[in-house]
């Protein structure tokens, strides 16, 4: 929906790559940063699409009224991102968790519940292409989409969204379509040490992204959540479009192995693997060797 001229306060909790991002799109609202110590200001270099580079510089949250705090951290680091911050959550009036991966989503309701806090929670996908080339610095890599969506249907629709926000109805449809993705391109990736491009260019590499992906569409299969998504079906031609369209990117899991930083398969493929289990103890060897392999990963 359209935005009106009122000036939002807005809050990042994660200040990497899309987290700067945004904040640069939202230049022209209030926005602050909630970073590991209180008090401490935030400041970045942002390369954008036409290669000029833009310095921000972001206050730190004072507890004021905010009108979004939006997550924008790992999957793994959520709630112990959020924790530091439960006394001043009442200020909070809708939490966006912009994050790949699923499951963590649940527990950030249930961690609310448990503190009797009443902030309405919102879920987002983003194709925005930006990575981080230093702790500093980040490269706007490639303009996307950001769609959001309350978890709760009875949150307001006239709620004022920021900007480059999208509302839609499906948001978590549109996450299992986008896990799918994610759990094709990113084991394959990250155990073959290759870009997204790769997957599809290579003929040692192909056979290995149809057999992933043969097996995710079976498990979508099974458990119905295939019925009300475009993609999924089609899910081998669809992950070789995806891999074709972001051929130059390192995935995010990829990106992590090499820094040797945790990365977010928990709430990929760790995630559909609980799925599965769940649901008759549907096999998935591929995704098991690989989570388990890049699990160990150092």
């Amino acid at each position: 929906m359209p935005n009106t001229p009122q000036t939002l306060r807005l809050g990042i909790l994660g200040m990497g790559a899309i987290g700067t991002l945004m904040a640069w799109h939202w230049r022209q609202h209030s926005v602050c940063v909630l970073g590991r110590t209180p008090g401490t200001s935030c400041h970045r270099q942002l390369t954008l699409l036409d290669q000029t580079t833009q310095t921000l510089t972001l206050p730190s949250w004072q507890d004021e009224a905010l009108d979004w705090l939006v997550v924008t951290t790992k999957a793994t680091q959520t709630l112990d991102a959020l924790a530091p911050w439960q006394g001043q959550l009442k200020q909070v009036k809708r939490l966006l968790l912009l994050q790949n991966g699923m499951g963590q989503q649940k527990e950030v309701e249930q961690w609310l519940q448990h503190h009797q806090l009443t902030c309405d929670v919102w879920l987002g996908i983003s194709t925005e292409g930006a990575f981080r080339s230093s702790s500093e610095q980040v490269i706007y890599a490639g303009e996307g989409q950001t769609v959001i969506g309350p978890i709760q249907a009875q949150y307001a629709s006239s709620v004022t969204l920021p900007p480059r926000l999208q509302r839609v109805d499906n948001i978590q449809q549109r996450q299992r379509d986008k896990l799918a993705i994610n759990a094709i391109l990113n084991p394959l990736t990250g155990h073959l040490r290759c870009h997204n491009g790769e997957l599809v260019n290579n003929p040692d590499y192909q056979p290995q992204l149809i057999a992933l992906a043969t097996e995710v569409q079976s498990l979508y299969q099974h458990i119905g959540w295939y019925q009300d998504s475009p993609s999924v079906p089609n899910l081998i031609e669809r992950s070789q479009q995806v891999a074709t369209a972001t051929a130059r990117n390192k995935s995010s899991t990829l990106q992590d192995i090499l820094a040797e930083r945790p990365t977010e398969l928990p709430y990929i493929c760790g995630y559909l693997l609980d799925i599965a289990q769940q649901h008759d103890s549907w096999p998935m060897p591929i995704t098991q060797r690989l989570y388990r392999e890049l699990q160990l990963v150092p």
